[in-house]
C-alpha cells in the first residue's frame, strides 16, 4: 500500500510539473509574440539610422539587395584574412564576418549590415558605408557587449569617425588597426580593447575585400 500511495504521488507531481511547464511555455510564446514586432521595428530603425549615418553627404541609400547578400557570403567564406582562396570555411573570412544586409547607394557605393563575430563579448554589429572606389564613409555600430569602460567604448563617435576615407593596406595581410596611432588604412585601436578591435577591423576588412574585388566577381 505504502509503495503505491508513492506512485501515486510520483505520478500527480509528474502531471503537477507537465501543467506547470504548459503554462510557462504559453506565458513566453505570448510575450514573444507581444514583443517581436516592436524589437523588429526598433532594431529597422536603429538600422535605418545608422545607414543615412555612414554615407557620404547628397548620397542616398537603395533597399536591400538580397543577391549581393548571397554574393558577399560566397566571397567570404571562400577568402581569408589576406584575401587568399580557401577551401576550408573555418579558415575564411566567414569565421570574422557575417553580412546581413547590402544597401547599394544612389552614387554607387553600399551600405553593408554587418556582424563581427569575435567581439570579446559576442557579436558587434555595425553598418559600414563604402564609396564606389572602395573608400570607408563611415562606420555606426547598431548594437555590442563588450566590457564597459573598454570595449565597449567602440559605441564611441569618435573612434567610429576615425574609420571615415580609411582603404584597404597596401598589404592584404596587414591590420586595419594599429595599437600606436592611426594610419591611411589603419584605426587606432581602443585602448585596452586589442580583441574588439581586431574584431571590428577584421570585419571591415573583409567587407573591403569584397567590395574592392569580390562584386565584380560574384
Amino acid at each position: 500500500m505504502e509503495q503505491k500511495k508513492k506512485k501515486d504521488n510520483m505520478f500527480k507531481d509528474a502531471i503537477i510539473l507537465c501543467l506547470i511547464t504548459l503554462v510557462l511555455g504559453g506565458v513566453l510564446a505570448g510575450v514573444y509574440a507581444i514583443t517581436k514586432q516592436p524589437i523588429e521595428e526598433a532594431q529597422a530603425k536603429t538600422n535605418n539610422e545608422a545607414c543615412a549615418a555612414v554615407i557620404a553627404e547628397g548620397d542616398e541609400v537603395n533597399d536591400n539587395d538580397e543577391a549581393a547578400v548571397s554574393g558577399a557570403a560566397a566571397y567570404l567564406s571562400s577568402h581569408d584574412l589576406s584575401n587568399n582562396e580557401v577551401t576550408e570555411e573555418a579558415d575564411s573570412l566567414t569565421a570574422w564576418v557575417i553580412v546581413e544586409q547590402v544597401h547599394p547607394t544612389k552614387n554607387g557605393g553600399a551600405v553593408y549590415l554587418v556582424r563581427a563575430r569575435k567581439g570579446y563579448g559576442g557579436d558587434v554589429n555595425f553598418a559600414l558605408g563604402v564609396d564606389s572606389e572602395g573608400k570607408i564613409t563611415g562606420v555606426s555600430i547598431t548594437s555590442q557587449s563588450e566590457t564597459a569602460g573598454l570595449g565597449a567604448n567602440c559605441e564611441n563617435k569618435d573612434w567610429q569617425a576615425g574609420f571615415k576615407d580609411k582603404v584597404l593596406p597596401s598589404n592584404p595581410a596587414d591590420n586595419m588597426y594599429n595599437k600606436e596611432a592611426a594610419t591611411d588604412s589603419q584605426v587606432q585601436a581602443l585602448s585596452g580593447a586589442t580583441v574588439t578591435s581586431r574584431a571590428i577591423t577584421n570585419a571591415v576588412k573583409g567587407v573591403l575585400f569584397y567590395a574592392t574585388s569580390g562584386k565584380e566577381a560574384s
